[in-house]
């Protein structure tokens, strides 16, 4: 972390000198000296990284990243002010006095830079002298490297726990007819899931069974993350022939799998288990010596990663290994911390923290059996984590591992889901954006930012770090979670590495400053003004870049607004969207110019819009500009919007009149929401970029005739995913011809609330649509033949229906969700051909909440008991931004 930290610094220093032509020498040559040093440092920074166990050789790596951060903060405070003159001088500075008082301000700016970069000085001398007093270079040299050490007791202790393992009764039935089976070739398994899952023992339990004792010929071998190709041969061979163990010493790779192959030839079937692969390029190097005889021989792999399982081989059988339901933790605990019925409330609540993960049950059970007093068993609920920690180094070294292997950005991405409390769902898209706006995310030739931080999250739920909450069936993850255990790592990490610092005022810290102190970013769970006064009143927060109310908080006083804007001026990231009611937005956001994400509060009450104030139009950086999380906030924007060219998202429920933004606006990507009228008049030749757009109707826009909507403008938009349009609203209003739309080739998601002339139009959408949401209220006849004919839509959701539908036999060959909502109370029926939507997963008939007193009888309804039995369809919609 902090070798990258440096090397980003660095790289940031030579921009600035490179692009900053019109600063004195003497700053320049400054920076120079400030990049130079860095970059000789970097050497032992690099050493550094793995002796981190060491407390002298850890703090001075970190006083060598708070040094860069710093740097960085710096340059980013000067090219801001240089930015904000340069536009005031473009806007034309005609009078004397005022060209004056410019001129003032760039002397006084390279003034504070010098006076800083030469501080940043006087500190690096300090940290090279360090460096040299404490000999931190002779320990690195000298100590040797844990990780293989605890790599090594992490494998030896990977069987203590198999005899306390329960629930792997379906995976062990599973897996053992897949590996049983008569298929007389090669058969492989892959086994993934997240560290502690138990994945080792499973194939113990494999490799041991009785069932499989026919395979005489057989090895194990453990591989993990610093695998060496030579020694995993030589192991695998070993299991296979005893003697000759001089001679393998002395073959090169090729030599040894030529061996190995020869052996495995000469013998009988084979059973081998390769546990702890990290790197699907470690069975590609030896899978030529497993030979496929045709006699039943079997490989099982396990691993963490979700992409080297089912990289393996394309007839790999693949297979998830899950957490322990509630009654398996329960059982498996139960068998070593037999708990008496005053501390089972006690347990289960422990239980509930340990999230169903067989390593953390085992090692609690095992705490908790020391002691089984009331009051030791609550001591250890509530300081869980650091009591596991303290029982047993192998669960937190076990999470460390999968950190340990992450690139340095995808780090910095994982540490910041510290940022939300305990059990919240986290909304997929927006935590993309606030990656990006932290800068996070790389910028990738031709590959959006957006997109390089989706490979991001879906890298994650590949390594099992962070869980599925709710995925589309084209594969999109649009929410997730994280492990209650993992996440105390993450928050562990996230101070530790300065990436993030949590204030909560439900929780009793002896010091919460500490916490916050040296920290670049700051999340706050609750208690906005005891924050405010554990700050004090110095201002020593400038270097803060990111501030977030990460919980719903009922309202925000306009004196706590003003601090914020006043008192963390060089702010990124301002997240305040979690604030449902605030009196207003003062001025003074305008002085935040290095914003890249804002997120606004809610309106003063109910029904008033919150005024968005002319002097956002100076956040010439913003990318993400997104409204309160509460429904039924409206807001005004002013027409300033138009200015801030980096905008690329805009998020909002409700907004009243324009939203002002302009036809050269053009990396816009996301449009949420803007009035039919408006869009009317932008043009939209060069949107390229535009990824996802919401077109609304004025409420009350009620017309005497009806008006026809026009989506020719639609045909431009050759990068449209999301199209939605809310234009039901008055009593006019119908789109004539879906024909535009068969431009929009990449278009996935489309949202119909309007009238259509005729259903027939949508033989028009482009092959691409997979998810379609459709308001019936052009027709009286079955709307299910129409949308049928969309041969790739995997979900539907009809609204304002009639009746009775029919499914044929021959439409929705993918359809996965389905979603009814008739237009009466009345009964309704659903007729389904054999062999009709062969791929529905789930199933779900809803009445309107004014129409359900009328239905008095649910089974008056005749639904098919296939689809009856169906799981309910997820709220994909809640989820969308």
């Amino acid at each position: 972390m902090v070798d990258a930290a440096v090397s980003f610094t660095i790289e940031k220093l030579h921009e600035f000198v490179s692009q900053q032509v019109n600063i004195r020498i003497g700053v320049k040559d400054g920076i120079g000296w400030l990049k130079d040093e860095l970059g000789y440092l970097l050497i032992s920074v690099r050493a550094a990284e793995a002796h981190q166990d060491k407390d002298h050789i850890r703090r001075w790596t970190d006083s060598v990243k708070d040094v860069a951060n710093q740097a960085v903060i710096i340059l980013e405070r000067f090219s801001a002010q240089r930015e904000e003159q340069a536009a005031d001088e473009q806007g034309g500075v005609l009078d004397c006095i005022r060209r004056f008082i410019c001129i003032c301000k760039k002397e006084a700016n390279l003034y504070d830079l010098g006076k800083d970069i030469e501080s940043l000085k006087q500190k690096m001398i300090g940290i090279k002298s360090r460096r040299d007093e404490y000999h931190i270079n002779d320990m690195i040299i000298a100590t040797p490297n844990v990780q293989k050490r605890r790599r090594k007791l992490l494998r030896a202790a990977s069987f203590d726990h198999e005899k306390d393992v329960v629930g792997f009764g379906d995976d062990v039935r599973t897996l053992l007819a897949k590996l049983g089976n008569e298929d007389p070739s090669l058969g492989l398994i892959s086994i993934h899931g997240m560290g502690g899952l138990g994945k080792s023992t499973l194939a113990s339990k494999l490799y041991h069974s009785s069932e499989l004792s026919h395979f005489k010929s057989r090895a194990w071998v453990c591989v993990s993350e610093d695998y060496d190709i030579t020694h995993v041969l030589r192991k695998i061979i070993k299991c296979f022939e005893v003697d000759g163990q001089d001679s393998l010493n002395k073959m090169e790779e090729v030599e040894l799998l030529r061996h190995l192959r020869k052996i495995l030839l000469q013998g009988d079937h084979y059973l081998v288990v390769i546990d702890d692969i990290w790197d699907v390029e470690v069975w590609k190097k030896i899978k030529n010596a497993f030979p496929d005889k045709k006699n039943g021989s079997r490989i099982i792999i396990t691993t963490r990663n979700k992409v080297v399982a089912e990289g393996v081989e394309d007839t790999c059988f693949v297979y998830e290994l899950s957490f322990l339901s509630k009654d398996e933790s329960w059982q498996l605990f139960c068998k070593r911390a037999k708990p008496t019925p005053n501390l089972e409330m006690l347990g289960k609540e422990m239980l509930d923290k340990c999230g169903g993960l067989p390593l953390a049950i085992v090692i609690l059970s095992g705490l908790l059996l020391q002691k089984r007093t009331y009051k030791f068993w609550s001591d250890v609920k509530d300081q869980l984590w650091r009591k596991l920690k303290g029982e047993s180094s192998e669960i937190q070294e076990l999470l460390n591992l999968s950190y340990d292997d992450l690139s340095f950005n995808m780090r910095q991405c994982f540490l910041y889901l510290a940022r939300y409390p305990e059990d919240h769902t986290i909304r997929v898209f927006k935590l993309k954006l606030l990656w990006i706006a932290e800068e996070f995310v790389e910028e990738h030739d031709e590959v959006d930012m957006e997109d390089v931080a989706e490979d991001y999250v879906n890298e994650l739920i590949n390594r099992n770090m962070i869980q599925i909450e709710l995925q589309t069936a084209d594969g999109q993850v649009l929410a997730c979670k994280i492990h209650d255990l993992v996440r105390d790592l993450v928050i562990e990490k996230a101070r530790e590495q300065k990436i993030l610092g949590i204030f909560d005022s439900n929780k009793h810290h002896p010091n919460p400053i500490r916490s916050l102190q040296g920290q670049t970013r700051h999340a706050i769970y609750n208690g906005i003004g005891e924050y405010f006064k554990l700050l004090g009143p110095n201002s020593g927060n400038l270097n803060l870049r990111s501030l977030a109310l990460t919980t719903k908080t009922a309202r925000l006083q306009v004196e706590e607004i003003k601090l914020m804007y006043t008192r963390f001026q060089y702010l990124k990231v301002l997240d305040l969207t979690s604030v449902n009611k605030s009196v207003g937005i003062p001025e003074e956001i305008g002085d935040l110019v290095l914003l890249k994400f804002l997120g606004l509060m809610g309106g003063p009450y109910s029904g008033k819009a919150l005024v968005i104030p002319p002097s956002i139009g100076k956040l010439k950086r913003l990318q993400t500009l997104h409204g309160s999380v509460y429904m039924h906030n409206s807001y005004v924007f002013p027409k300033e919007i138009c200015e801030l060219k980096e905008l690329r998202h805009i998020f909002f429920n409700e907004i009243e009149g324009n939203l002002n933004i302009g036809s050269d606006q053009t990396k816009l990507q996301t449009i949420s929401e803007i009035m039919y009228k408006e869009w009317c008049h932008i043009e939209t030749n060069n949107w390229t970029n535009l990824h996802t757009l919401v077109i609304s109707e004025e409420y009350g826009d009620d017309e005497e005739e009806e008006e026809e909507y026009s989506l020719e403008s639609m045909a431009n938009l050759t990068s449209l995913r999301t199209l939605v349009l809310l234009l039901g609203m008055g009593v006019g209003g119908v789109i004539s011809t879906m024909q535009p739309l068969s431009s929009c080739k990449h278009l996935n998601k489309l949202v119909l609330l309007c009238k259509i002339k005729d259903l027939a139009e949508l033989n028009f959408l482009p092959d691409s649509i997979t998810d379609l949401t459709l308001s019936v209220t052009t027709s009286t006849e079955d709307p299910m033949p129409i949308p049928g004919s969309l041969s790739n839509l995997t979900s539907l959701w009809l609204m304002n229906c009639g009746d009775k539908m029919v499914c044929s036999a021959d439409v929705f060959p993918c359809l996965q969700f389905l979603r009814i909502q008739p237009d009466s109370g009345g009964p309704f029926e659903l007729q389904v051909d054999d062999g009709a939507l062969p791929s529905l997963r789930a199933f779900t008939l809803e009445r309107l909440p004014f129409l359900r007193v009328f239905l008095l009888n649910a089974d008056r309804d005749m639904i098919p008991l296939r689809l009856k039995s169906l799981p309910s369809v997820p709220d994909f919609q809640e989820y969308l931004f």
